[in-house]
């Protein structure tokens, strides 16, 4: 009888053991990537702030001259990036739901995705995840009138676990976090939002009056050139070089001209009556 409660004892203690091993550890991997996710976000902000400081020190402006400079505010990323949300996919063992979405433009055009991760096996035992991410490849598409940019993921940050540290691989809580990160890296659709663009000039024709002139077309090519953040703003350059001017066909008929008016023939005056004799005194019927 006592050994079998003195078995019972060990396993209790080995047990308890065991999970304050796992709390030990999830402790040590969270430090390590609230660490890892602060390394990132401050690379991205440094790497963005000294590209600027070396054109300043190169007497060049931040944007190029030449450029058009567009706007657009964190706040507006923020409801564009919710609008295109929720997302949902798998990864490794895991379903992922992504549903909000944050943006941070200091040094680096930074974005933040929030949601809950869960086993595909056991969708009760929900988590909080979030990716720690940037805007990258900023492209102008002229014929969808679209502003897209594709999301880099640096991290992925599971915030609270709810019973999936049983499902770890290998024990380790950052590498299911960096396998998560992996399988969401080509999952992501791009990010875009609605602009109108002009893709060129169009000069009507002339064709009334003496004066008559063709009509031509000018196409426009529009590019990307160079991108800067600071201050809660997300600056994008945007370059128009005006392509060859072509005449263009004008379907609509030339209006003949109206002949001179002609002089209108006036109106011959009505004949003035004759004046009536008067009586001289003294004539009339004698009677």
């Amino acid at each position: 009888m006592a050994r079998v409660r003195s078995s019972r004892h060990r396993a209790g203690i080995l047990a308890a053991a065991a999970v304050l091993l796992a709390v030990a550890a999830c402790r040590r991997d969270k430090g390590e990537g609230e660490l890892h996710a602060r390394l990132s976000a401050l690379e991205r902000e440094t790497d963005g702030l000294r590209a600027s400081v070396q054109k300043l020190e190169r007497g060049e402006p931040i944007l190029p001259p030449d450029a058009v400079a567009i706007g657009i505010s964190q706040s507006v990323v923020k409801d564009f990036l919710t609008a295109q949300l929720p997302f949902e996919a798998d990864a490794d063992k895991f379903r992922v739901k992504l549903t909000q979405g944050e943006a941070t433009f200091l040094g680096s055009p930074a974005v933040n995705l929030t949601g809950s991760i869960w086993p595909a096996e056991r969708p009760n035992l929900v988590g909080e995840v979030r990716v720690q991410g940037a805007l990258e490849g900023i492209q102008v598409d002229p014929e969808k009138g679209t502003l897209r940019a594709t999301l880099a993921l640096d991290h992925v940050d599971l915030v609270q676990m709810g019973g999936l540290e049983n499902y770890l691989p290998a024990g380790s809580l950052n590498e299911l976090a960096r396998r998560i990160r992996k399988a969401l890296e080509d999952r992501i659709p791009p990010f875009q939002i609605p602009v109108t663009i002009e893709q060129g000039v169009d000069l009507p024709s002339v064709t009334d009056g003496p004066v008559r002139i063709q009509g031509a077309h000018m196409p426009l090519e529009v590019g990307v050139v160079d991108v800067f953040t600071g201050r809660g703003n997300l600056w994008i350059a945007v370059k128009v070089v005006p392509g060859e001017l072509t005449r263009t066909t004008d379907k609509t008929p030339a209006k003949a001209d109206s002949p001179p008016p002609t002089a209108r023939p006036k109106a011959a005056k009505p004949p003035t009556p004759a004046a009536s004799p008067k009586a001289s005194p003294g004539s009339g019927d004698a009677r």
